[in-house]
């Protein structure tokens, strides 16, 4: 498939890893060559700022030289303008930066004569509620994680789905995660994995008590409700590992399909099931 071929590129780099200052010399170089608009990440202070909620309107695509957090960090910052993403991974690989950085220069090439897809990921919204009262609204396109502190107890959560009770959870917390997110804590506390395109949430106990609480999946359009009944120590909210809220007993959070997407971009001979075998070790052949 061949897209619009990009003019203009935005540029975001970790600057904490020092390969990815590297490979961010060698991107410009070849985007220089190309004779593209490069648009670089400045998030310091000062009239030569320019961060990504003032790139993304402007980019056709933005590159992102890191990890998944760096994507997910990314990818809040946008806020909803769906400018397609493509992340450079610059270490082992992961499920949302597919591209190895010693493959950079091949795949810029690809991207700049418009060969490329692009993954369409839904984002979920999560509200928190103490006292009838909403406090804030965040998304993620991961995951939403009620947790306890390091040396706070077992908390109870109890949960509904459109208002009916399901059930109380004795656990160390509660993973709420969309399809992105079903491969990342979700699956290490024991969830399934869903396919990037499916519109559900998978919720998740962490650590359960009792052995029949178990994952469950539900549709992205039910509205979820979680509060908190018990807890003896910190609690904490936190999205997509980015932001996070403290939260007290008798708090409630909602959790519901959000109104935002990301546009994940998939260069030539990039495959997401060829990154879950990898990742996850899984053997296979073409038949």
């Amino acid at each position: 498939m061949r897209f619009r071929k990009p003019t203009i590129i935005g540029v975001a780099v970790n600057h904490d890893k020092p390969l990815a200052r590297e490979r961010s010399t060698e991107l410009l170089q070849t985007l220089g060559e190309h004779g593209v608009r490069v648009l670089m990440e400045n998030p310091g202070r000062g009239p030569q700022r320019l961060g990504i909620p003032q790139i993304g309107p402007e980019a056709d695509l933005i590159f992102v030289l890191g990890g998944d957090g760096t994507i997910l960090r990314v990818a809040r910052e946008l806020e909803g303008v769906p400018t397609p993403i493509l992340g450079v991974n610059l270490g082992s690989l992961g499920f949302l930066t597919s591209v190895r950085s010693d493959e950079l220069r091949k795949v810029t090439d690809q991207i700049l004569q418009g060969a490329y897809a692009t993954s369409t990921r839904h984002t979920l919204s999560a509200t928190l509620i103490r006292r009838g009262k909403q406090l804030a609204t965040h998304h993620a396109l991961n995951d939403a994680v009620i947790s306890r502190s390091a040396f706070s107890r077992i908390v109870r959560l109890r949960l509904s789905i459109e208002g009916e009770l399901l059930t109380d959870y004795t656990c160390d917390g509660m993973i709420f995660a969309t399809a992105t997110g079903s491969t990342a804590y979700s699956m290490s506390a024991g969830g399934p994995i869903l396919l990037p395109t499916a519109r559900a949430c998978v919720l998740t106990p962490i650590c359960p008590h009792v052995l029949s609480n178990r994952s469950l999946v539900v549709d992205e359009k039910s509205t979820v409700g979680c509060q908190v009944l018990s807890a003896a120590g910190e609690l904490v909210l936190t999205m997509d590992g980015q932001v996070q809220m403290p939260m007290q007993v008798g708090d409630k959070l909602e959790v519901r399909g959000g109104p935002r997407l990301v546009k994940l971009v998939t260069p030539r001979g990039h495959a997401y099931f060829e990154v879950l075998r990898q990742k996850m070790k899984w053997s296979g052949s073409h038949v």
